[in-house]
């Protein structure tokens, strides 16, 4: 059973550590949005960020596509099996559709913060309109094309100095829908640092909306 979702995933390969995000789940493997996968058949420690989840797992890199690859579990304590089907159990409509709607996995919240995008050299400032833990809606009229690789500088109101994230194009809304226009991204390439921050700042604004 395979089902589209995007959740925070952490790898390490041959001592390459990096905070990205999930695109599919199944009880066997999980796929993992990155610009510069592993190689085939090279092993990875993931830690897979499913509610209660904490287990590191082992895993083996099955296939590698243009948009990241496909992690194969190598072995999986019970307590991580059981978070795992789990997630499944809970989550949205099986398929390998690219509907955001059947991606919505975690929590997204209404806030507005200022965003720079990037897309080479050219630099845009805009508003974020909603944001979870693995990616965030900007308002614009000019919406990049899907699965365009940006650069998205957050400027959370937390106090704290903007915070740079590599993301994808999943979703645009062009002018004239019902909707605002914009871009939804999905984080792909970011640290601990940020993945902490964000953490944090979600928390926020979970106790601030209870």
């Amino acid at each position: 059973m395979r089902k589209g979702m995007a959740f925070p995933v952490r790898f390490v390969a041959a001592g390459q550590t990096v905070q990205t995000t999930s695109r599919d789940l199944d009880e066997q493997s999980v796929f993992i949005r990155c610009l510069l996968s592993p190689a085939r058949g090279e092993k990875v420690v993931l830690r897979l960020y499913l509610t209660g989840m904490t287990d590191s797992v082992q895993a083996e890199v099955e296939a590698v596509e243009a948009d990241g690859f496909r992690a194969r579990f190598v072995s999986l304590t019970e307590d991580a099996r059981h978070h795992i089907r789990t997630a499944l159990l809970a989550g949205p409509t099986a398929g390998r559709s690219t509907s955001p709607e059947n991606r919505r996995f975690l929590p997204r919240f209404q806030d507005r913060f200022q965003v720079t995008l990037r897309i080479g050299e050219r630099k845009t400032r805009h508003e974020a309109l909603n944001l979870s833990a693995s990616g965030v809606f900007i308002e614009t009229e000019t919406p990049p094309p899907l699965n365009q690789v940006v650069q998205v500088t957050l400027e959370l109101p937390d106090g704290k100095p903007p915070a740079e994230v590599q993301a994808i194009v999943l979703h645009r809304l062009l002018p004239g829908s019902a909707q605002p226009s914009g871009a939804g991204v999905q984080f792909t390439g970011a640290d601990d640092a940020f993945r902490a921050r964000l953490d944090a700042y979600l928390e926020g604004l979970r106790k601030r909306q209870r």
